[in-house]
């Protein structure tokens, strides 16, 4: 009987991840190719510095969503065993944590968007910001749609997330994507007032949230929030939290930080022109992600099951695979980064090959540590790299600082690339395998024959 419950949760896994793999793809295309329309509108009828002024804004908000703290990974980790064992009492209890969390995190982020209003200003050193524009106008639309998620029903992806059904998920963004695309572009097209552009990407983001807690609600309808966890579990779920927010945290230093430094230093047009750039590494990334994605309720549910040297030799596999695929996606990045952006906006907009090159070297260090981080996530080791996510994060801001001034734009690559190898990857690998596997073979794992590039 055991063989065959063993037999049952491996076919399920398996078919989860095909069916999350299949509608992620489906998803990433449309997510690919309607912004990328949608981008290209933009530069062409309003200017690249309608786009800096969005990719700036976009990455003050990604640093305000620290305030979220890493509660929603938490939960749905903390969900793997419960949903495993069918104990639904306590899969509700945490809904229900997970909900009065959110609203809270909802009106702190909005509350600290406001407080950060006055301060604007002095990140625009570039004169060319739109005289038709309000900025505050423009920030407050920003802060309304990064909060209307946690204060709606953000909290309910949690139940399709450690279902292993992110497909679930993948389908209602595709339909919102698509309305939200055919309304912009009407707008961008149709008419001369860019506010209606802004104010359609709230309205689909209300929409979304709908649409989430009524198919989840159709699907699910014995997840409801009722009861209240113990205080054991509140306090598992709060070094949980700790251990993500560094993470969090780490995300944006590498990210949204970067778009505010060149801003800072350099102006709105370098940061429209590498903005642009960082969409279509981005976007590679995310198509490599939708694999990742789909996979890591079925890895947190085998960690929950397995056993460790099951796992490894799982691990194994799958790395050596995903970077093949990895090392060839970084070729052609190489090789075609200048030629599609020169089509795409034109040989002004061009950053020059030693951006490029570090862009590419790290996009490859940052898959090199992708199958890494799906167990390490699913094992719930967040806390356990504390000291190293805050080194990183406090040597990606310095050397952030330190570098633009010198190198520019290159020097802001250079930066995260540093920092990404020398603390995050190595030291990632070494916690996985210490604390979890326990089996000495790290280094096997990072040899070229295991898929990473030694």
């Amino acid at each position: 009987m055991r063989l065959d419950n063993q037999a049952d949760r491996q076919f399920n896994r398996t078919r989860n991840v095909e069916r999350n793999v299949i509608f992620g793809l489906l998803n990433r295309f449309f997510a690919l190719l309607l912004p990328f329309i949608v981008r290209t509108v933009l530069i062409y009828r309003f200017g690249a510095v309608y786009l800096g002024m969005n990719s700036l804004f976009a990455s003050v908000l990604e640093v305000l969503n620290l305030a979220e703290l890493g509660f929603g990974s938490a939960v749905v980790y903390s969900l793997y065993l419960p949903l495993a064992r069918e104990d639904t009492d306590t899969v509700c209890a945490y809904l229900g944590t997970y909900r009065k969390i959110y609203r809270i995190i909802g009106l702190v982020i909005f509350v600290a968007g406001l407080a950060v209003m006055p301060f604007l200003p002095r990140l625009l050193q570039d004169s060319a910001v739109p005289d038709e524009m309000n900025v505050f106008i423009w920030y407050l639309i920003f802060l309304v749609n990064a909060a209307a998620s946690y204060l709606l029903y953000g909290y309910k992806t949690s139940i399709p997330s450690a279902l292993q059904r992110n497909d679930v998920l993948s389908k209602i963004d595709t339909v919102v994507l698509i309305g939200r695309t055919v309304v912009q572009l009407f707008f961008l097209y149709c008419t001369d007032n860019f506010y209606y552009y802004l104010l359609t990407s709230l309205c689909f983001t209300l929409i979304r949230n709908v649409l989430i807690s009524r198919v989840t609600e159709k699907l699910y309808p014995q997840y409801v929030c009722r009861g209240s966890i113990s205080r054991a579990q509140f306090t598992e779920l709060k070094k949980l939290v700790y251990g993500l927010l560094l993470s969090k945290i780490r995300g944006t230093s590498r990210n949204a930080i970067d778009s505010i430094c060149i801003t800072a230093f350099i102006g709105l047009t370098m940061t429209a022109i590498y903005a642009n750039y960082f969409l279509i590494h981005s976007s590679v990334v995310s198509i490599s992600f939708i694999l990742a994605d789909a996979m890591m309720a079925s890895v947190g549910n085998s960690i929950a099951t397995e056993s460790t040297e099951k796992t490894w030799q799982d691990m194994r596999r799958f790395n050596f695979l995903y970077m093949l695929a990895a090392g060839w996606a970084t070729i052609c990045l190489l090789c075609l980064y200048q030629p599609f952006v020169q089509l795409w906006v034109g040989p002004n907009l061009l950053l020059g090959m030693p951006e490029v090159t570090a862009f590419c070297l790290y996009f490859y260090v940052l898959k090199a540590g992708d199958m890494r981080w799906i167990y390490f996530e699913g094992a719930g080791l967040w806390w356990k790299a504390r000291y190293f996510v805050i080194a990183e994060i406090l040597a990606n801001i310095v050397l952030n600082i330190l570098l633009a001034k010198y190198w520019g734009v290159l020097g802001i690559i250079l930066a995260s690339l540093f920092s990404l190898f020398f603390i995050d990857f190595i030291n990632g690998a070494r916690i996985l395998f210490n604390v979890y596997f326990r089996n000495g073979k790290m280094w096997l794992f990072l040899r070229i024959t295991e898929g990473i590039y030694w």
